[in-house]
């Protein structure tokens, strides 16, 4: 029976070696890819750097209000800088 593995894969590398070792058959991606999109593409092309998601589950948040799912890291980020405080 398929085995498909979901949550905290954030890098290429750990996908492949949990596929290649046989520790499953599929990787779910959710979160990464409500932050990017394109993320396997990515992969795919050669830029390997883990995905950009945070998974603070922040994502979830317009959802409850209907707003759809989206990332608000960004929006997030661009507050706190124009803030002044870009580290809080």
């Amino acid at each position: 029976m398929p085995l498909m593995l979901v949550g905290g894969i954030r890098a290429i590398e750990t996908a492949e070696r949990l596929v290649a070792s046989q520790v499953t058959d599929y990787i779910s991606l959710c979160r990464p890819l409500i932050r990017e999109p394109a993320l396997v593409n990515r992969w795919k092309s050669g830029d390997r750097r883990p995905a950009t998601c945070v998974s603070d589950s922040g994502c979830f948040t317009p959802g409850f209000e209907n707003k759809g799912v989206s990332c608000v890291v960004e929006e997030r980020e661009r507050r706190r800088t124009a803030s002044g405080h870009p580290t809080e």
